[in-house]
């Protein structure tokens, strides 16, 4: 699509439940507390949409404004904790890449190895957290030359971008914008659009003095972060692929609320998505929990007698480090004075009813996200077999599977896309119709020994071939990795050639030979 006019309402006006949507995940996530106090009673009328039946929850009740009530709330980090997790389920260890054999894939192949370092490790670790918490993410390919010789994938969220579907979700094209770091000299906004497309890449540079506006298109060198984009008289470069050199990866599909909005529908689901109810309980509990301690401070009731006065308008003070105290209305420990000078209080503290509260609130919002307890450590320190790890964490296997559907293809896309660039760009080798293939890790495997009792088992019963017991062991490995391994093993199970010679053992059966030296032998018998 071509860039936006002058003085365009940005994001524009079409986005706005989605970006509702995404400020209210951001705040969770976040844990900004302002933000969610902000955002809840400013919905607490109900005419604002999706969010207008808000006003039952706890952040969205107005905090006390008499300053002798301290108005606190707690927020617990489960949805980060959450998202986290979700994106270290699926990208804790690098997926494996491979190609066809063949000799120009094996050129392919080491390119590959190279651009996926850790550096883009790391962003799919990153992508795989944003999704968790908006519903889905971006990935796109960048270079700069004059830092590095390759380019590099970088994870966007997506409430910084436009996108454009065709028939099936297909992604067509998408807009990205970045708010750029002010300048020293002025004191206006600007904001970088970056559009994909297949085969090309366009930047505009916009200067506005107000943040719900585009403002006026400006050339790139402006700003100092955008003066070194090496780009053509369009303010494009290509990029050498009839791919986009960006993908979108939706969480999981589909999106609930929004799944008949038109500028939504083929976006991804968050895991957040519906649990914002027992987040917020949670938040409401713990924070009862914290009043409870606050409360519970021992305090203590003086007589009046007993302060010391300061004189008219000056008030009293009582001195706890006061050893006599002489204005009594009677002896010590007589009935008038029984009870009366000094009195504790010490309020109950209900540790274990906020704690299993919060345990099962807890619980509850692992659920709802669709992960099991115990990923979370939620199931003591028992060691467990990967099957046991399995049973337990069902819930959490089934929502990795579901997510590395749609992962999958998508990686394929870019690596393809990223092998392309690299080529085009740089002179690597030429992709022309291969693709790589993309496998993730399993999720849990068994231990050492059990894994061997189980390999040692399908020998003894000559259930499963070499090449099956070291894909077993060796889940990860390629096929020539495997026939490596298979060959070595027969080559140290397998018995000496026929008509090789063989040791020959000394026999004791027969008399021995006479010496003809008797005295030896009558020494050696004794």
């Amino acid at each position: 699509m071509a860039m936006p006019e002058n003085d365009t309402i940005w994001p524009p006006i079409s986005e706005n439940r989605i970006q509702d949507e995404y400020r209210h995940e951001n705040a969770w996530y976040a844990g900004d507390e302002t933000a969610l106090s902000t955002l809840y009673m400013n919905e607490t009328n109900g005419s604002l949409g999706l969010f207008g039946h808000v006003k039952r929850f706890f952040w969205g009740t107005p905090t006390p404004a008499d300053a002798k009530q301290r108005p606190v709330k707690f927020h617990l980090p489960l949805p980060a904790e959450i998202a986290r997790m979700s994106g270290e389920q699926l990208f804790s260890e690098m997926p494996s890449i491979r190609m066809d054999d063949d000799s120009q894939n094996d050129k392919l192949a080491a390119a590959l190895t190279d651009l996926l370092d850790d550096s883009a490790h790391a962003e799919l670790l990153q992508a795989g957290e944003l999704a968790s918490v908006f519903g889905g993410t971006y990935l796109k390919i960048q270079w700069d030359r004059s830092i590095d010789a390759k380019p590099f994938i970088t994870a966007v969220a997506p409430d910084h971008a436009l996108p454009v579907f065709g028939l099936g979700g297909r992604l067509k094209s998408v807009t990205f914008w970045s708010d750029l770091p002010h300048l020293d000299h002025s004191k206006a906004d600007y904001r970088l659009l970056e559009e994909h497309s297949s085969g090309r890449i366009e930047y505009a540079l916009y200067e506005s003095g107000s943040d719900t506006m585009l403002g006026h298109r400006v050339p790139l060198d402006t700003h100092p972060v955008t003066q070194g984009l090496e780009v053509d008289a369009q303010s494009g470069i290509s990029t050498g692929s009839t791919l986009l050199t960006t993908v979108y990866v939706p969480n999981v599909k589909p999106k609930r609320r929004l799944r008949n909005d038109p500028a939504s529908m083929h976006l991804g689901r968050s895991d957040l998505e519906g649990a914002e109810g027992i987040f917020d309980a949670l938040d409401e509990a713990y924070t009862s929990w914290m009043r409870d301690i606050r409360l519970g401070k021992a305090r203590v009731f003086v007589n009046r007698q007993m302060l010391e006065q300061h004189g008219p308008g000056h008030g009293a003070s009582f001195n706890t480090d006061q050893e006599i105290f002489t204005p009594l209305n009677g002896q010590p420990g007589s009935a008038l004075n029984q009870g009366q000078m000094l009195e504790t209080f010490q309020p109950s503290i209900r540790w274990e009813e906020h704690k299993q509260t919060c345990e099962e609130l807890v619980e509850r919002a692992y659920s709802a996200c669709g992960f099991s307890a115990s990923t979370f450590g939620n199931s003591g320190d028992v060691a467990m077999t990967a099957t046991e790890v399995q049973q337990r964490e069902r819930l959490t296997m089934l929502t990795r599977d579901s997510k590395i559907l749609y992962w999958r293809p998508q990686l394929v896309r870019l690596f393809s896309a990223l092998l392309d660039v690299n080529s085009y760009v740089f002179d690597g080798p030429k992709r022309g119709e291969a693709k790589p293939s993309v496998e993730f890790p399993p999720a849990a495997t068994d231990s050492l020994n059990t894994m061997a009792q189980t390999l040692n088992m399908l020998a003894s019963a000559e259930s499963a071939s070499i090449k099956v017991r070291v894909e077993m062991l060796h889940p990860n490995w390629n096929d020539e990795q495997v026939a490596a391994e298979v060959g070595l093993i027969k080559a140290d199970q397998s018995m000496p050639a026929i008509g090789e010679p063989s040791i020959q053992l000394p026999s004791f059966t027969g008399d021995k030979e006479d010496d003809g030296n008797d005295d030896n032998d009558d020494e050696a018998e004794q």
